[in-house]
């Protein structure tokens, strides 16, 4: 299994940066988890033509992971790419287009896409949002966290994940708001070792920051946009 990274900001892009976006891939299975500013031409670039994708997954409805899918519709629309195309969301109501075949994600929830299972979790954010465990046929596993804030579950749901894709939106613990729908770098650090996964990367960092602080755990990242990582 292999996972690019499109897009690894949020709730806005730092300059020239692009949205929370994924795409994950396994022999000739390919799916978007997340779809937010940027992905579309990231993702013809690495595709031209017509393009092949077995689904798109949307953790939530926030634009900064859905701001794309309009465009995805217009494009389909147009016939660049086979349809109806599977979306699996929380809520739905967004994507009721022809070109679409809406599912709507549940806590619990597992669903086959290709070669790859997923496996639905609700978090703690804003509105509904879905973290999820996609494991290949060799039982290797990427545990996605989607935007949540730390809380009791969380550990369990991505114990011993090979990869851990974590919301690290905040660098501190100043902003008590934020921390309602949000972890902390240190946060994402912590619940990786408590989880017992082999590695962590960081990711939906804030579009404002400046500068990010040093990682104490040698097998946590900062997501940067394009890099490739085998699971």
């Amino acid at each position: 299994m292999k996972l690019t990274l499109l897009g690894v900001w949020g709730p806005f892009p730092a300059p020239g940066g692009g949205c929370s976006s994924y795409l994950i891939e396994d022999g000739q299975t390919r799916i978007l988890l997340e779809c937010g500013s940027g992905a579309l031409g990231r993702l013809r670039k690495m595709y031209p033509g017509a393009l092949s994708l077995d689904a798109i997954v949307l953790s939530h409805m926030h634009a900064d992971h859905t701001g794309e899918i309009d465009l995805f519709r217009y494009m389909l629309e147009f016939g660049f790419g086979v349809t109806p195309l599977p979306v699996y969301a929380p809520e739905t109501d967004r994507l009721r287009y022809p070109v679409f075949a809406p599912t709507e994600t549940h806590d619990g929830m597992t669903v086959r896409i290709g070669l790859l299972s997923l496996h639905f979790f609700e978090v703690r954010h804003a509105v509904k949002t879905m973290a999820v465990r996609i494991t290949d046929t060799a039982g290797h596993s990427l545990f996605y966290t989607a935007d949540t804030r730390l809380f009791d579950g969380l550990k369990d749901a991505a114990k011993g994940a090979d990869l851990l894709l974590a919301d690290a939106c905040l660098v501190d613990e100043s902003n008590p708001n934020a921390l309602r729908n949000h972890m902390t770098v240190r946060q994402v650090e912590a619940l990786k070792n408590a989880a017992g996964c082999r590695r962590a990367i960081l990711t939906h960092l804030f579009g404002g920051n400046d500068a990010l602080p040093p990682l104490f755990d040698t097998a946590c990242a900062y997501a940067v946009e394009g890099a490739i990582y085998e699971i």
